[in-house]
């Protein structure tokens, strides 16, 4: 997965960001798969087929004759409304079934998308009568307050509905979420969330003060392959795609190709490295004394030169580690200097998550938490001081996105049984009554 994000990452590099962002999910009620059922039986009575249906993450690039530039271009990819039923009534019941957000909100707190009492996509969405272009993010559709329609036991509005193509709905009958994302500066959370892998924790009950981890074998006792995903892999299908075929030289620098040492001859090469000692290098008591001397070193510019590096294919939280670690290791004359010379891909997620006003604080606050474990801190480092909560800073890390789009698919594919028990819990959870039960067996 990181390599595939590091290919595409080039592909950016050479032909720009990209303009759609679709994420397709398998629908359960496709013919192939209730011609599976047998008697009365319904989709979500089968957990052996439905369990682990695909789903894609597709981000396209279009060339210039077909980019979106406009509003008007929007509206012809992307639609965030209920089709009229007059009209096109197959459409409208794709749209109703598949396309349609929660409820959630007040008329239905135990929604999965629920996070403190407010909806974690922001549905549902304000009325719009014309679509607005954003700066930093997805384009504010339009949703023209028009009548509501049934649907189950809710009267929907065009606020609750997903974003979508009419053609791509029609042809594949599925929610398929299709969002204009030219605007996103932040193209490589784009990217971090289409390779991101899957999720992956363990729990386990051991003694306290024992230390019992055997990782490997917590992989395979703990891995889960559903049987859409074997079929997948024993027929060698692609798990990713690119357009374009992305060749990684190995390329290096004069004199900077990894040195290898004969199996056994370890110890005496080191050995002989050691003793090779010029006049220069005998009177220096460091290494870094000696690259001063030999003029390898520059103030902090090998400092900055790693963080421009890095900052053509890392996520910032990776670049926050990653300055951590230099301001933890290294020798920083100017930390400052550096803070304010990357500052703007340092604070790429939380600005696109936040605001351009906000964003450097959660950054600054993330990377505290960092230098806590080189027993640093932002004062020390002569750093812009923030005062965050920690229950608002691991808000900051949630990737509500992602969560979201996880928390979707699997709803899809509850029995009745399952929804309901779901139901209990996440309100036992926002209730957090004293009287309410806290274990379920």
């Amino acid at each position: 997965m990181q390599q595939n994000y590091q290919d595409a990452m080039a592909m950016v590099r050479k032909f720009s960001k990209p303009h759609l962002f679709l994420t397709f999910t398998c629908n359960p009620s496709w013919s192939e798969t209730l011609n599976s059922m047998e008697g009365v039986q319904r989709p979500e009575d089968r957990p052996d087929i439905i369990r682990g249906f695909p789903h894609a993450h597709i981000l396209l690039t279009l060339d210039s004759e077909s980019k979106i530039r406009t509003k008007d271009d929007i509206d012809k990819f992307v639609s965030a409304e209920l089709p009229d039923p007059c009209t096109d009534l197959r459409l409208f019941q794709i749209v109703t079934k598949c396309m349609v957000h929660g409820p959630c909100g007040t008329i239905n707190i135990n929604s999965p998308c629920m996070r403190d009492g407010q909806c974690s996509k922001s549905f549902p969405k304000q009325f719009k009568n014309d679509t607005e272009e954003n700066v930093n993010g997805y384009p504010i559709y339009r949703r023209r307050a028009t009548e509501p329609v049934q649907v189950g036991k809710y009267s929907i509005y065009n606020r609750w509905v997903v974003p979508y193509n009419p053609l791509l709905l029609k042809k594949f009958n599925a929610h398929i979420n299709v969002e204009v994302c030219a605007s996103v500066k932040s193209v490589k959370y784009l990217y971090k969330y289409v390779y991101k892998g899957h999720d992956a924790a363990s729990d386990k009950i051991q003694k306290e003060g024992a230390l019992d981890h055997d990782e490997i074998l917590s992989f395979v006792e703990g891995r889960y392959v559903s049987a859409p995903e074997a079929m997948w892999r024993l027929n060698e299908f692609n798990l990713s795609h690119k357009s374009h075929t992305v060749v990684r030289l190995a390329v290096y620098l004069p004199h900077q190709q990894p040195i290898v040492y004969q199996d056994g001859q370890e110890a005496q090469s080191t050995e002989r490295a050691a003793l090779r000692r010029t006049t220069l290098t005998s009177r220096c008591i460091t290494f870094q004394q000696a690259c001063q001397e030999y003029g390898l070193l520059r103030g902090d510019q090998h400092w900055h030169d790693a963080l421009n590096e890095a900052a053509q294919f890392q996520s910032p939280r990776q670049l926050c580690m990653l300055s951590a670690m230099i301001c933890g290791f290294g020798e920083v004359e100017d930390v400052p200097d550096l803070w304010v010379q990357h500052q703007v891909s340092l604070c790429e997620d939380f600005v696109h998550r936040y605001s351009e006003q906000t964003g450097p604080h959660y950054a600054l606050a993330d990377i505290e938490e960092l230098l806590i474990s080189y027993n640093l801190s932002l004062q020390k480092l002569h750093l812009p001081t923030v005062d965050l909560p920690a229950s608002v800073l691991e808000r900051a890390n949630f990737d509500v996105v992602e969560e979201q789009a996880k928390a979707n698919s699997y709803t899809m594919q509850f029995n009745s049984e399952q929804r309901n028990v779901v139901e209990i819990l996440l309100s036992a959870v926002y209730n957090n009554a004293a009287d309410t039960p806290k274990c379920y067996f």
